[in-house]
C-alpha cells in the first residue's frame, strides 16, 4: 500500500491485527521520502490510552472536516437490514465501510 502514499507521507502502524510480518520494498519508501512509524497502546496506562485516542480523534475529525481525509463506504443498509449488512461484512473481500443507517437517515 506504500504506492498510494503521497511523497513525504507517513505510514503509521498501530496494532497487529493483520499480522506481525511485512514484506516491504524499501525502494518505494525511499523514493517517496516517506516515514514509517509504529506504536502500541498495550504497555500504556489507561490515562495515556485515553489521551492518545482523544488526540487521534480530534486530528481525524479536523482532517475529515477539511476534506483531507475520506472514509471509503462500500455499502449502506437500513437498520432493519442489519443481518444482511453483517452477512456482507462476514463475506470478506471488502474495501470500505459497511454502514447501518438509523431511522430517517439515507
Amino acid at each position: 500500500a506504500l504506492g498510494a502514499l503521497a511523497a513525504g507521507g507517513r505510514a503509521i502502524v498501530i496494532g497487529l491485527g493483520a499480522g506481525q510480518h511485512l514484506d516491504l520494498d524499501l525502494r518505494v519508501l525511499l523514493a517517496k521520502r516517506a516515514q514509517l512509524a509504529g506504536a502500541t497502546l498495550r504497555a500504556r496506562s489507561p490515562e495515556e490510552k485515553g489521551d492518545v485516542v482523544a488526540a487521534a480523534g480530534q486530528a481525524a475529525l479536523g482532517h475529515l472536516r477539511a476534506g483531507r481525509l475520506q472514509v471509503p463506504v462500500l455499502a449502506t443498509y437500513p437498520l432493519a437490514e442489519a443481518e444482511a449488512a453483517y452477512e456482507r461484512f462476514a463475506a470478506g473481500g471488502k474495501l470500505g465501510k459497511i454502514v447501518l443507517l438509523g431511522p430517517g437517515v439515507g
